[in-house]
């Protein structure tokens, strides 16, 4: 089970504290963390934006997950997620979003990273501590600790 909980070095994959900022500029955001994290070459934030305009990646609960198309699959170089953190909220099409969560993923991937955390959405009062985390530290520990609680997902 310890292997599933994230650790230090997710800290890499995570942008705190990002002022406000108009969408498309966040999804570049999470797109240019998916590559400085190495798991998609450069440009794949290009194919998240062509992405957006075909399907609105607003998950729901002030969280927006961007990813790319079928075409940038060959762009991907390993399955994983990057976080941009906007504590004042961004307009995303409506909606305020204080997460957006670059995916890079293979058809055939599972992100476990990534179900860690919707499984936190799907619950209000863990929904909302995860919203106000007041660090990255904080945030891993409130993914952590519903992992110890609920188990593999």
């Amino acid at each position: 089970m310890a292997g599933k909980l994230l650790n230090d070095e997710f800290l890499n994959n995570i942008a705190w504290g990002l002022p406000s900022t108009a969408k498309k500029d966040a999804i570049r955001i999470a797109g240019r963390l998916l590559v400085s994290n190495r798991y998609v070459n450069p440009g794949y934030e290009d194919s998240m934006l062509e992405r957006e305009l075909e399907h609105n990646t607003y998950l729901g609960f002030g969280v927006a997950i961007p990813h790319g198309n079928e075409t940038s699959l060959d762009q991907v170089l390993k399955s994983g997620i990057c976080i941009a953190h906007f504590p004042d909220t961004i307009d995303y099409n409506g909606e305020s979003v204080t997460y957006v969560i670059g995916i890079a993923c293979k058809e055939e991937d599972t992100i476990q990273e990534l179900m860690q955390i919707t499984d936190i959405l799907c619950k209000p009062e863990e929904c909302e501590k995860l919203l106000s985390a007041a660090s990255k530290e904080e945030f891993i520990r409130i993914i952590n600790e519903n992992y110890l609680k609920e188990g593999e997902l």
